[in-house]
Parts: C-alpha cells; structure tokens; sequence
C-alpha cells in the first residue's frame, strides 16, 4: 500500500513539473513573440514615415514610443506575477 501511493505522489510530481516546463515555455514563446512584433511594428513605422519625407533622425526619435511601450507592457507582466506570488502567501 506505502508503495502505491510514493508511485502516486511521485507521478504527480512529475506530471506538475511537465505542465510547469510546458507553462514556462510558452509563456518565453509568447514573450520573445512580443518582443518581434514590437520591433517589426517599430522598423515598419519608420521606413513608413520616413517615405512622407520624415528625416531617418526623427523617425528614429518617434518610434522610440514603441521601446517605451515594450518596456511598459514588460512591467506590467512582471507586476501581474509579482502580485500573484505576493497573494500566494
């Protein structure tokens, strides 16, 4: 009987620790897919303005609203899990 539940207790473990690895890598997925987009969104908006006759200098100065918004949203994240961890306890 002492044997089948250490097999229970140990397989539960084990089956948290995949949906944990699976959990942390989709939250880095979604994170690195952020990041991406961010930059690809910033380089667009550039090349985009710089056609209506914007100087590169000044396109480069505006889309720097888009680093301020990628280090924005990455606060908030990390806020969101810091406020979790602190009900946690």
């Amino acid at each position: 009987m002492r044997v089948k539940g250490s097999l229970h207790l140990i397989s539960t473990l084990f089956y948290g620790f995949i949906l944990l690895l699976s959990l942390s890598i989709r939250l880095l997925w979604i994170w690195l897919t952020v990041d991406w987009k961010i930059w690809k969104a910033r380089r667009g908006f550039e090349k985009e303005i710089v056609r209506y006759g914007v100087s590169k200098h000044d396109a480069k100065k505006l889309s720097a609203q888009y680093v301020i918004l990628k280090r924005n949203l990455k606060k908030l994240f990390m806020q969101s899990i810091k406020r979790i961890n602190a009900s946690d306890i």
